[in-house]
């Protein structure tokens, strides 16, 4: 261990005492003024007593470490700080004022600081944690394909008993509709494709590697714990071009399952404490080891999109899609080789995006997550699949979850963007902050226009609402000169009235 992290005494961090004293503050200010006193609000009464409780929680915090510049970022560590910070100081102010020879105070007013701060203070906690891990969300992700593989596998034919056993086996599982769909894809007369009716990956993984053309994994994904390790298993047993089959049940079939089933009324209560246990929960801060052990992974509910980004994360391509009797089929090509394993990926509530910004400099960019997990690798699935609407966004976009949905319609995904608002890389009004990619398909004459001044929340696009690519820059262009011929401040004033308007009056949603 750093025999720096072990010293009692050391220099403190003044922005994170600041945050103390602010949220202490914040908390004993509701506390006074919320508690209902016979004689007022008591300030002068309780102000010894508070001073107290400040100088201790500083004191105590100090020597908790709470201060230090090498100071844990992780959520738990700190919270159990937090906690001991109060439980010590409580019981130190009990001592010297909650005594029977002094019956002045409340009781209820130590207690009443001490759950606040806590409260704050978790919820301080959990915005600096979700910030830091906030996940770095890239426009584009081109999955470079390899070369196929110079070894070609013999393909062999089992016997007609045992390709009739199988057969047979199949449409029993699946039934004969899917059975038609796969064999298209994969001929069952060959020893060379392996077809696995298990939940377990280590059925996959204890097979020969690239010894087969296809494997099928014909029970549902919703049973199958370790989904990614399942995938990359997969990928390095199977040859480049070899077919995958998956099968699941999709979030939107199995809500329609629900409100078939049950009176109309329980059915919405159902499908509620269904998805708050079985995919809302698992999503937070440790929850999902419980859940896991509970549940060991059986009946989760999973979205397409997640399962085909997870796909296409593990080095396949999507060839087709069909659901049948309920459960999504799909074939998948292997087009990347995975020299390792890949482990699920953590997706938090916050993303960050590579913006450019003032004078051409990068920085990330903050906005709450409105799409599902694995989303951001099926943008050429989604082009190919969906034409553009106008403006250039995506028709029917799957990407897009429920809340996303609604976060988009009432514009609060944008909300985490005045962290960059306060860090003053951005301003209320502006240009939109552009990838790199984005940011090449403008011309030179508006690309050396755009860097001379901030971006901001809300782009010139509200104001004027142009519908392709070449009206946006024409768009952009009118605000950019009218910045220069009339000045920022005036130009800001006057757009945020237009889009004010707008989003008023004509609902414009979030881009």
């Amino acid at each position: 261990m750093n025999q720096k992290n072990n010293k009692l005494i050391y220099t403190p961090s003044v922005a994170a005492i600041m945050t103390d004293i602010l949220l202490l503050a914040l908390a004993i200010l509701i506390v006074l003024v919320v508690t209902p006193f016979s004689s007022g609000i008591p300030f002068h009464k309780y102000f010894d007593f508070t001073f107290f409780y400040l100088a201790s929680w500083l004191i105590i915090s100090y020597f908790y470490k709470r201060y230090s510049r090498e100071r844990s970022t992780s959520y738990i560590v700190n919270i159990f700080k937090l906690l001991w910070t109060i439980l010590t100081v409580q019981a130190i102010l009990s001592i010297l004022f909650l005594t029977p020879l002094n019956t002045s105070y409340s009781i209820w007013i130590i207690v009443g600081y001490s759950l606040l701060i806590f409260s704050l203070g978790s919820i301080y906690y959990i915005i600096q944690f979700t910030i830091k891990n906030a996940i770095e969300y890239k426009d584009i992700i081109e999955i470079q394909k390899d070369k196929p593989d110079e070894i070609k596998i013999i393909t062999e034919k089992l016997d007609e008993k045992s390709s009739q056993v199988l057969i047979d086996s199949i449409k029993e599982f699946c039934g004969e509709k899917v059975y038609e769909f796969i064999s298209k894809h994969l001929d069952f007369n060959l020893k060379n494709n392996l077809v696995s009716f298990s939940s377990n990956y280590f059925d996959i993984k204890s097979k020969p590697e690239k010894n087969y053309t296809g494997i099928a994994i014909l029970n549902k994904l919703n049973n199958i714990r370790g989904i990614n390790k399942l995938f990359s298993i997969v990928n390095q047993k199977l040859p480049m071009e070899g077919t995958f089959v998956i099968s699941f049940e999709q979030r939107s079939t199995r809500k329609k399952r629900i409100y078939d089933k049950y009176p109309k009324g329980l059915n919405y209560l159902i499908y509620f404490f269904d998805y708050l246990l079985k995919r809302v929960i698992p999503k937070f801060l440790y929850m999902d080891k419980i859940y896991f052990k509970i549940t060991r992974g059986k009946n989760r509910i999973l979205s397409k999109t997640e399962v085909l980004g997870r796909l296409v994360y593990c080095g396949f391509d999507i060839v087709e899609t069909k659901k049948l009797n309920g459960i999504t089929y799909v074939i998948a090509h292997k087009v990347k080789n995975l020299p390792v394993i890949l482990e699920s990926k953590r997706y938090g509530p916050l993303l960050t995006l590579r913006r450019l910004g003032k004078n051409g400099i990068v920085f990330n960019v903050y906005k709450f997550r409105t799409m599902f997990s694995y989303a951001e690798y099926l943008q050429a699935y989604i082009y190919r699949m969906n034409k553009l609407q106008k403006g250039g966004k995506f028709n029917k976009d799957i990407r897009i979850n429920t809340m996303g949905k609604f976060m988009r319609k009432y514009w609060i995904d944008e909300l985490p963007m005045f962290i960059n608002v306060l860090r003053g890389e951005m301003k209320i009004v502006g240009v939109r902050p552009l990838s790199q990619h984005y940011y090449s398909l403008y011309t030179p004459e508006l690309q050396k226009m755009r860097v001379r001044y901030k971006p901001g929340l809300l782009p010139p696009f509200y104001a004027d609402l142009p519908e392709t690519l070449e009206e946006i820059q024409e768009s952009e262009f009118r605000y950019l000169k009218s910045c220069e011929q009339k000045g920022v401040l005036v130009t800001d004033m006057k757009y945020f009235v237009k889009i004010l308007k707008n989003i008023l009056f004509k609902r414009v949603k979030s881009a």
